[in-house]
């Protein structure tokens, strides 16, 4: 494959990953809104994120379309992980603001709903105790802004990300037959 056309993959790919963030964002925010419920919230964050995995798919089908319907596993991997580190980007930078800016309240709600429904599911009050001291460690933590705390989320969940990539080239993925080689 020369450089032209792998500049152009990679374009496209940076381009999809710009689209793609923005998609993460609104279910995001989506998501962010039904946390007062939490069968909602988790119902909305796994439809998300598999509408995440389904657009990143049907992009890389995109690209494999503009290289005449073949693209091999590298390839399609590569433009799907540009794609995942573009939109993680978007994912963390507007997560920050997010819990910064927009709802500095977030934690607590999540608390809040998160022991309502351990009581409403009659869970011992031990338990509950322990998993409110939990989030009232995390809540004072995350008052202490750590790069390094934030990179390891970062790339953390970047290789998750990367691994549902890995399927997700697995599918797209097309190889020209050998006499058209």
């Amino acid at each position: 494959m020369d450089q032209a056309v792998k500049a152009n993959i990679n374009k496209q790919a940076f381009l999809y990953g710009l689209i793609v963030g923005v998609i993460y964002i609104v279910l995001l925010t989506v998501e962010n809104m039904f946390v007062a419920n939490m069968f909602g919230f988790y119902a909305v964050k796994i439809i998300g994120y598999l509408l995440y995995l389904t657009a990143i798919g049907l992009f890389a089908g995109q690209i494999r379309k503009s290289l005449g319907g073949y693209i091999d596993f590298k390839t399609v991997f590569g433009a799907i992980f540009i794609m995942i580190l573009v939109s993680e980007l978007f994912y963390f930078v507007y997560s920050y603001i997010y819990m910064l800016y927009i709802d500095p309240n977030f934690m607590e709600k999540v608390k809040e709903s998160t022991l309502g429904w351990m009581e409403k599911n009659k869970v011992p009050q031990e338990s509950l105790d322990q998993t409110s001291a939990k989030f009232d460690q995390q809540i004072e933590e995350a008052k202490h802004f750590s790069i390094g705390k934030n990179l390891l989320n970062f790339f953390s969940f970047l290789v998750l990300d990367s691994l549902f990539g890995l399927i997700v080239a697995a599918i797209v993925k097309k190889n020209k037959p050998l006499n058209m080689a």
